[in-house]
């Protein structure tokens, strides 16, 4: 067989070879299978082009699809996100086994500039503003977080995802602590739902400080920002099934003061709340939000002495004498607590009272039955109205 180029003189070109060794050209044979009408016709019908036209066709309809994406985008906004936080709910409630928050309120934002106490609520504000719109919202329930955040001047609220029923009753609740101690507005900077290291850690907390911006950075450089916060845990306030049992299930009875709901462990928390104002304004000052070079060393002074309990403790013991002065009783500190509930009279690991759970289950107990509450209860309540 021949190669079928003229000037080239091959030598030794097989039957089965299509393509000259020497000059790459045709054979005979390898000419003859091209000009077969099957490999014509993939010619005469362009399959290459064919082939070419279906990757342009793929790049044309990928950029259409990524188009309509960017316009959807701007039209619906974070809306078209929303059906993947659903499908991110109902997987987390499969994995944990219950309702959790798609709420983060434990994020730390790094080099911000922050130049006075407006700019720290801002930033408190659009951290919630960031992550809110993730939320299933009722209109009802919108309208009141923003009652709350108006008549307490709290910078964020967030009821992510609570049914409205149960947003109503926790509302309740917070309304009307504002309304028996009115002088406690400006130093809390956000009433969330939250998700607990674990479902016993608590019902609702109250965190008096959380560094939340620029905690690890230099304050010469950098101002700092401070929320001061009650948390709801998700494994109770997103679970109407857990909260259908009574607190006591949890608890065991008379833990908390008499009638306790799941609804009135958010006065306890506040009742936490309402004692670190008193300690503040004793101290001259109003909130703990804004941390600058020239007043973090008073502020973190500050927070070591109210963790010692010793503010508390002074209440308290001011309370107990005025008890039995006022009812010619002799009770001693054990008896006095007991007297509101067994939560007020625990004791710490080193068998030690705990004052601030005492003053909290005493407003507590003022919240859900006020005047009628114990006479224990009342004189720390007569205290702390006064220091307010």
């Amino acid at each position: 067989m021949k190669c079928l180029n003229q000037h080239c003189n091959a030598d030794n070109i097989q039957e089965d070879d299509n393509f000259c060794y020497k000059c790459g050209h045709w054979t005979a044979k390898g000419f003859s299978i091209v000009k077969e009408k099957k490999y014509f016709q993939s010619d005469v019908n362009g399959e290459g082009s064919k082939k070419d036209a279906r990757f342009y066709s793929i790049i044309a309809i990928t950029s259409l699809t990524i188009f309509a994406f960017i316009i959807m985008t701007f039209i619906k906004g974070n809306d078209l996100y929303k059906p993947f936080f659903y499908l991110k709910r109902e997987y987390d409630s499969f994995i944990y086994g219950y309702n959790t928050s798609i709420i983060k309120t434990d994020n730390i934002y790094s080099k911000k500039i922050i130049n006075n106490k407006e700019d720290a609520i801002e930033l408190i504000k659009k951290d919630f503003e960031s992550q809110g719109w993730k939320c299933i919202h009722y209109t009802d329930t919108l309208r009141l977080q923003y009652i709350i955040e108006n008549n307490g001047s709290i910078p964020a609220v967030s009821f992510c995802d609570m049914s409205f029923e149960e947003v109503e009753k926790v509302s309740s609740v917070i309304n009307k602590m504002y309304s028996l101690f009115p002088n406690i507005k400006g130093a809390l900077t956000n009433i969330s739902i939250s998700n607990a290291k674990t479902n016993s850690e608590y019902i609702a907390r109250f965190q008096p400080m959380y560094q939340f911006a620029n905690s690890n950075e230099d304050i010469k450089e950098y101002n700092k920002v401070n929320k001061t916060q009650i948390l709801l845990n998700s494994y109770y306030f997103l679970n109407d099934d857990i909260m259908k049992n009574p607190v006591t299930s949890v608890v065991g009875e008379e833990w908390y003061v008499k009638d306790v709901t799941w609804e009135s462990t958010i006065a306890h928390e506040l009742g936490h709340y309402i004692s670190f104002v008193v300690y503040l304004k004793e101290k001259g000052l109003k909130d703990i939000i804004f941390v600058t070079k020239e007043n973090e060393e008073t502020i973190n002074n500050l927070m070591k002495e109210y963790d010692t309990g010793n503010f508390s403790k002074n209440i308290v013991n001011e309370a107990l004498n005025n008890y039995n002065s006022n009812y010619d009783d002799n009770l001693d500190i054990n008896t006095f607590a007991e007297t509101i509930s067994k939560y007020a009279a625990n004791v710490d690991k080193y068998n030690n009272l705990i004052y601030d759970e005492i003053i909290a289950e005493a407003i507590h107990d003022y919240y859900l039955h006020e005047n009628s509450c114990s006479k224990s209860s009342y004189e720390i309540v007569k205290i702390i109205k006064l220091k307010l």
